[in-house]
């Protein structure tokens, strides 16, 4: 997912990516990746590129409940100033800034692709509400045994 800078014209272009070679290569991703769309906006203003993307990616995931497997779908923006300048770094703090060599043409964009994949994964990945696998499992995993009064209320804490 490399963009070539040097190529890139003068004013606002668009790039689209979909290959996933990158993200089945990575053996740190516990998820399997089906498909990918990256769109990228980019507005070259001399040295300075202002990128914009989102990224759409359909894997096969674990569901944390019912630990069973299930497809889902994950969806991500980002936004970044790629720029040669020093001086961007103390002038825009809004903004996320990429300050790159100067002899450098290309740049990389699969470390952004992929942080935005994981921040988009929820913390508790689950196949859905109704999951019958977990339903099940947590069935098999309860005691039949009575609770302790003392630790009843702590039961329904985070139902509320």
């Amino acid at each position: 997912m490399k963009i070539s800078l040097n190529t890139l014209p003068r004013g606002r272009s668009e790039l689209i990516f979909d290959s996933l070679v990158e993200l089945q290569r990575d053996k740190s991703i516990e998820w399997k990746p089906l498909q990918l769309e990256l769109k990228l906006g980019i507005d070259r203003q001399e040295k300075n590129f202002h990128i914009h993307g989102r990224v759409s990616c359909t894997g096969l995931f674990i569901c944390e409940s019912g630990l069973e497997e299930f497809e889902d779908k994950l969806d991500g923006k980002f936004k970044f100033l790629l720029t040669y300048n020093s001086k961007y770094l103390d002038d825009l703090e809004t903004e996320e800034i990429v300050l790159l060599p100067i002899n450098q043409i290309e740049f990389d964009l699969y470390p952004i692709v992929r942080e935005t994949l994981l921040l988009a994964i929820p913390i508790s990945h689950v196949c859905g509400t109704d999951c019958k696998a977990g339903k099940s499992l947590r069935k098999k995993i309860q005691s039949d045994s009575e609770v302790d009064e003392r630790w009843a209320k702590l039961k329904d804490m985070f139902n509320e």
